[in-house]
């Protein structure tokens, strides 16, 4: 009995430590441990839900409903994964537009018209040149990570309040860019902007040190009211599954049989 006492006493004291030292994390801290986090995910499945300011009409918003499929390619420098990203009607249940990339070529299917786009990039590799394609993924985020903390001087980076989303217990970190602008992912790059920021919220699960949530703005300080924004849910999350590569990263013509296909250049 004393024995089963003394071990309840030994796991509260190792519970209040363990949480004592989380609080004492810092924003760096925080940041570096979600970097080194990522690097032990080599497969990732979740989904999305996103909504963003509509860039024709600011006082609309835009909703989107994803589902991810993601194996880390290392040696790709556009988003770093085989991936299949399946793009959703507003009923969350017909698929309308698909993409399917696995570091050679990439395949964006419209469901709807029955039309592929194909950009290939061992034919035309100057496609690799530039910022052709929009998505973003969780290791351009961790290259916006490590970009961030080498360029602490531009960047402002703190740690707020911790929260709770979902179930989880989460650490939240805003991270503040002025007078300079920098694209996503592994385009990151430092260029003057003067007038313009932004603001973006990390929501960190304290469990994983991985991100679940983010929600970013951009305005003009002549215009602070006027606000484009863009926010982020991650969930149903799965590290390291097995996938059917065959399956999930097929981008072979036979796999667009039905579709009628169209091929692009760079420009």
């Amino acid at each position: 009995m004393k024995n089963n006492r003394i071990i309840q006493l030994l796991f509260i004291f190792a519970c209040i430590l363990f949480y004592s030292c989380k609080e004492k994390e810092t924003a760096l801290g925080i940041l570096q441990k979600t970097i080194n986090s990522i690097d032990s995910i080599e497969t990732i499945y979740y989904k999305q839900d996103m909504t963003r300011s509509n860039p024709r009409n600011m006082n609309d918003t835009i909703f989107r409903y994803r589902e991810m499929y993601f194996k880390r390619l290392r040696s790709d420098s556009i988003v770093g994964v085989k991936g299949h990203w399946y793009m959703y009607s507003d009923d969350k249940i017909n698929v309308r537009f698909e993409d399917v990339y696995d570091g050679k070529r990439l395949i964006r299917m419209n469901n709807r018209d029955s039309i592929a786009t194909i950009f290939d990039l061992e034919k035309y590799p100057d496609f690799k040149k530039k910022h052709f394609w929009s998505h973003n993924t969780l290791y351009g985020m961790q290259h916006e990570f490590r970009h961030m903390l080498a360029h602490q001087d531009s960047y402002s980076i703190v740690r707020l309040n911790d929260t709770i989303a979902g179930d989880k217990n989460c650490f939240k970190i805003l991270v503040k860019l002025e007078n300079k602008m920098s694209m996503p992912g592994f385009m990151s790059k430092l260029e003057d902007n003067k007038g313009i920021v932004s603001e973006t919220l990390y929501i960190i699960d304290k469990k994983t040190y991985y991100v679940i949530r983010m929600r970013g703005e951009n305005y003009n300080l002549k215009t602070p009211d006027q606000k484009i924004f863009i926010d982020q849910k991650y969930y149903d999350i799965k590290f390291n599954l097995k996938i059917d590569e065959s399956k999930q990263f097929d981008t072979s013509n036979k796999s667009i049989n039905e579709f009628e296909k169209r091929n692009v250049k760079p420009s």
